[in-house]
């Protein structure tokens, strides 16, 4: 197919997902199969390797290491000749993919059609440009230009999250991880959110596909993970608020949304196309110096102090965004906190 719009796909990658990061790529390649123009393609990636959080554990990798399979990837990549737009990242000092997707969103909102947040965690479906194509056209024609769009997901965690769950993962239980049978079944079970999909499963079930299965919402609700934007959206002024830093990305762009959007808002749900967001995939959090290697990707981090520390603080910020005259919480007051413990 000749593609008719433009598209930019961005994804921040930390250096211990380097090894996850040809996964997410392999299923974009996939996707590029049926495009006969790939030039409207622009793939941006941005490789952070900066020591400012955690640092790198050198007696099982280096630096130049990282850096040259990063480079590797993304000359594989422009042999598919899309546009690649690559970026090391080595400075001491903080830079998170909200950070990453804001800066994104701002970059390319006035150059392509739509925007598109990846994720190296992240399987996008094989149906991607052909679906994104048809769905801008029946747009237009029905005069919406500021919009998301999100494809299905397995079984989240709550009711709220129907609306975008796959019909084949709906009805299935969800799991927990309080209890070592739930976390079996919640490592275990295809339908889970923590279960690791192959490109390969998700393509089965996105199998036999003939028509898309196409609901509209008025109210945002999606995960940062494989997020399509318009870019009239951005350019109306939705982004993420400069406050919001390691956590809630996803969460403070929903809350923009609705903000300046109110009941003019529109979000198109792909339901019978799956995306993959691997969460808990083994290979997530390596060659990170001291991480406890017994944990699951689901644990590691979540139980190390400075991590604690500014998810809290980026949750205030997060809760503290519309009305009233309260300070928001910087950097700065992070490195203070983390030099109190």
């Amino acid at each position: 197919m000749n593609l008719k719009n433009k598209y930019a796909i961005g994804c921040h990658v930390m250096f211990y997902e380097i090894e996850i990061l040809e996964e997410y790529l392999s299923s974009v390649k996939k996707s590029l199969e049926i495009v006969n123009n790939p030039e409207n393609i622009i793939v941006d990636l941005f490789f952070n390797i900066s020591e400012f959080f955690e640092e790198i554990d050198t007696d099982t990798t280096s630096k130049k290491e990282l850096i040259n399979k990063f480079n590797s990837m993304c000359s594989d990549m422009s042999k598919l000749g899309v546009l690649v737009k690559s970026q090391v990242y080595e400075q001491n000092k903080p830079y998170c993919i909200a950070d990453y997707r804001r800066d994104f969103n701002y970059k390319w909102c006035n150059v392509v059609d739509y925007l598109i947040w990846g994720e190296s965690d992240c399987l996008v479906p094989n149906e991607l440009f052909h679906c994104l194509d048809g769905v801008k056209d029946y747009a237009n024609s029905q005069g919406i230009y500021r919009y998301t769009l999100t494809f299905a997901v397995r079984k989240m965690w709550d009711e709220s999250w129907k609306l975008l769950e796959h019909p084949k993962f709906t009805d299935k239980p969800y799991y927990d991880m309080d209890t070592e049978e739930d976390t079996r079944k919640a490592l275990t079970s295809p339908w889970s959110i923590r279960y690791t999909m192959s490109q390969k499963e998700m393509e089965e079930v996105n199998k036999g596909v003939d028509e898309y299965d196409i609901n509209m919402l008025n109210i945002p609700k999606f995960d940062g993970s494989g997020l399509v934007i318009s870019s009239d959206l951005v350019r109306g002024g939705v982004n993420l608020p400069p406050a919001v830093s390691m956590v809630g990305d996803d969460t403070s762009f929903m809350a923009m949304c609705q903000k300046l959007m109110g009941n003019d808002y529109r979000q198109f749900v792909i339901k019978n196309i799956l995306k993959v967001h691997n969460r808990n995939h083994p290979n997530k959090r390596l060659y990170v110096k001291n991480e406890d290697e017994t944990k699951s990707t689901h644990f590691k981090r979540r139980d190390n102090n400075w991590y604690q520390t500014i998810s809290e603080m980026s949750k205030g910020n997060l809760n503290k965004l519309f009305g009233g005259q309260v300070k928001f919480k910087t950097y700065g007051e992070f490195k203070d906190e983390i030099k109190k413990s």
